[in-house]
């Protein structure tokens, strides 16, 4: 009850977070956000130690666990979070796990969060109950749907191996639900996980007794990167400040000056995310979550960092930021958009679900529109360049090196373009930036279509025959 005590410090004037959080220059929520993530590992330790050979008590532990970490950072704003947990109780279980159980959750679960934003968002970084009511959104989104799933099963339909994977006969029990949804490790920021891992978890499906010491090897090696990710964080935002692109100064800098500082920024206010992501999955494999397959306890990690660092393209940093969150994404929006008939549309109709996730503010649905126009663009250029003899010769000898460099500063530099918006929210504070950038990136991106296609699908017809790639 580690929280509850810090919590009971602060209410009667002696809690050290106010002045730890004033020497490290950070506010006091963003504090007991870090604290609260720290005792994801030790609680782990706790489990496996204490708790885990008492099966009756696991579930009381996760639910007694997370609601005080819920009662730390967010008061008694924590029943927010059991709201809809009873709603999906008392709903599949008057109308069923099925279509009209899945699309009430959808719609309950999205307009409480909406709602939740429209009374507690400012315009700056807010950390309030809404923070872990985003990720449980998807969860139990994800659960309705999984639900759905096992019944279709049950008749015998057809589904895609992944949606095998996460299917469900029966519906959890209350008390499962809510050790599902307070699950210490990961409720305040994610990852988000299914209900079929945390039933398989609770059940002793994963050998945790026999890969104990590779659990607690690649638990500590998170931990460790995690907090390095952390110091990172700390340095880079404190020499690439949002600040500074928003002062006069900055209008005195050259405009490549100031793509550059802006991507850097950008990959810096990453690290952000990445410390938290780093953090919580090593309390979850340290918990036994995270079993993937023999040796390895992956399965629930948010960053992959190799292909997140070693970006060349924004497909690369889909693939390798927020895993979980575009794995929800694809599968139970993107995929269930088939009907829409187009991949552009379901693709568009996506990112617009993940924009109002993340909340109503302007910026958020300007980052996603980014990503949109970005990624079109990419997958067409790279698809008529990749088939040419002149880009695999590129790769393939010492112009490969100085290609990757353009290539990677290019990442860098629109990532600051369009991240702006996402961490500044409010329109009057993200157009002024992109103006001091000479809007780049819809110079870049929003012609492509109309303008820079058919430029260059001219310059390819006029390679030599066998040089010249099959273009539409």
């Amino acid at each position: 009850m580690i929280g509850l005590f810090l919590a009971a410090l602060a209410w009667v004037g002696i809690s050290p977070i106010p002045l730890l959080a004033a020497a490290i220059g950070t506010t006091e929520p963003a504090l007991n956000l870090l604290v609260s993530i720290l005792l994801g590992f030790p609680l782990g330790m706790v489990y496996n130690s204490h708790v885990r050979h008492h099966t009756r008590y696991r579930n009381l532990f996760f639910i007694v666990t997370g609601v005080d970490i819920a009662l730390f950072n967010f008061g008694l704003s924590f029943y927010h979070n059991v709201i809809p947990a009873l709603v999906i109780h008392v709903s599949t279980r008057v109308l069923g796990a099925g279509p009209l159980n899945a699309i009430l959750t959808f719609v309950f679960n999205i307009v409480y969060l909406v709602a939740g934003y429209a009374v507690t968002e400012s315009e700056d970084y807010d950390i309030t109950w809404t923070m872990p009511h985003c990720v449980l959104t998807l969860k139990l989104i994800a659960l309705s749907f999984d639900l759905w799933d096992g019944q279709k099963m049950i008749r015998g339909e057809q589904l895609s191996e992944n949606n095998r994977k996460t299917a469900l006969e029966a519906p959890p029990t209350l008390e499962e639900l809510l050790g599902f949804i307070y699950f210490p490790a990961c409720f305040l920021v994610g990852p988000i996980f299914s209900f079929r891992r945390y039933k398989d978890f609770i059940c002793d499906q994963f050998p945790l007794d026999e890969e104990s010491d590779i659990l607690q090897e690649q638990a500590l090696k998170r931990l460790a990167q995690g907090i390095i990710y952390l110091i990172a964080f700390q340095v880079g935002v404190s020499v690439f400040n949002v600040q500074y692109m928003r002062s006069d100064e900055w209008w005195e800098r050259s405009v490549i000056y100031r793509h550059i500082y802006c991507g850097m920024w950008a990959h810096c206010a990453l690290y952000k995310y990445i410390s938290c992501w780093l953090l919580t999955e090593a309390a979850c494999i340290r918990f036994g979550l995270s079993y993937a397959s023999p040796g390895r306890w992956g399965a629930c990690a948010n960053i992959r960092l190799m292909r997140f660092e070693g970006a060349t393209k924004f497909q690369h940093y889909i693939d390798s930021f927020n895993c979980n969150t575009n794995h929800f994404a694809a599968e139970y929006v993107y995929k269930r958009l088939k009907f829409l008939g187009s991949r552009q549309a379901s693709q568009l109709a996506t990112l617009g679900f993940l924009a109002l996730w993340h909340g109503v503010r302007s910026g958020y649905y300007m980052t996603f529109f980014n990503e949109f126009i970005i990624i079109f663009m990419e997958k067409e250029v790279e698809g008529m360049l990749s088939s040419t003899q002149l880009y695999r010769r590129a790769w393939a000898g010492p112009a490969r090196w100085p290609l990757y460099a353009l290539l990677k500063m290019y990442t860098i530099v629109f990532m600051g373009w369009s991240l702006v918006p996402f961490d500044l929210k409010i329109f009057g504070k993200w157009w002024p930036i992109y103006q001091s950038l000479y809007f780049s990136g819809f110079l870049i991106f929003l012609p492509w279509a109309f303008a820079y296609k058919p430029l260059l699908k001219r310059a390819l017809r006029n390679l030599p025959r066998e040089e010249r790639p099959k273009v539409n």
